[in-house]
């Protein structure tokens, strides 16, 4: 059986709750985008997609070696950002920053190690962002620029790392679902 998995970094509640309410704002704009589901709200830090569930074993050891040798630390999330450009965005993030290029390095570890699965390496550097919608049209997108400008500098808190996760995800029709497969402490 074949399961569709990513690594991420869930987000406190806390954070999630101040996102929660800027997207009520976003979806004023009647902008024609998918937004993410508030509880569903995670940074990613790889997309795997779809494997063996025998490669579990395996995925398993290559994310707690990636997070062995790391303490933990805190990211800053604020800023509204999009792909490729305010200007013609096709997904809404907020930004993600640490100052000790911990995610950069978490990243490496894991696009390495998971390449000896078979998996094929990213070419892009790593950006840490939280997606928070997908554009489907330019149904009112003039509105949702505007009120994408005014999130430039917006701040939605520091969030404390002590665990990456290892999760599933199910597509569905009305979204997909997220399920917590593994947590790994980081030391």
């Amino acid at each position: 059986m074949t399961i569709r998995a990513f690594i991420a970094i869930e987000i406190d509640n806390g954070i999630k709750d101040r996102l929660s309410e800027y997207l009520r704002q976003l979806k004023k704009t009647d902008a024609d985008v998918k937004w993410v589901t508030p509880e569903y709200i995670h940074l990613t830090l790889k997309f795997i997609g779809y494997i063996e569930e025998e490669t579990l074993a395996s995925l398993n050891k290559i994310v707690s070696d990636a997070v062995s040798c790391l303490g933990p630390f805190s990211i800053s999330i604020g800023n509204i950002g999009a792909f490729p450009n305010l200007k013609k965005p096709r997904v809404v993030f907020v930004c993600v920053q640490d100052e000790g290029d911990n995610l950069s390095n978490i990243y490496e570890k894991l696009d390495k190690g998971i390449e000896e699965l078979g998996i094929k390496r990213e070419s892009k550097k790593y950006v840490g962002h939280i997606t928070l919608g997908r554009i489907k049209s330019q149904k009112n997108i003039s509105k949702l620029r505007s009120a994408l400008s005014s999130g430039t500098e917006c701040y939605f808190g520091l969030e404390k790392v002590s665990s990456i996760s290892l999760m599933q995800s199910k597509l569905t029709p009305t979204g997909p679902i997220y399920t917590r497969l593994n947590n790994f402490m980081l030391n």
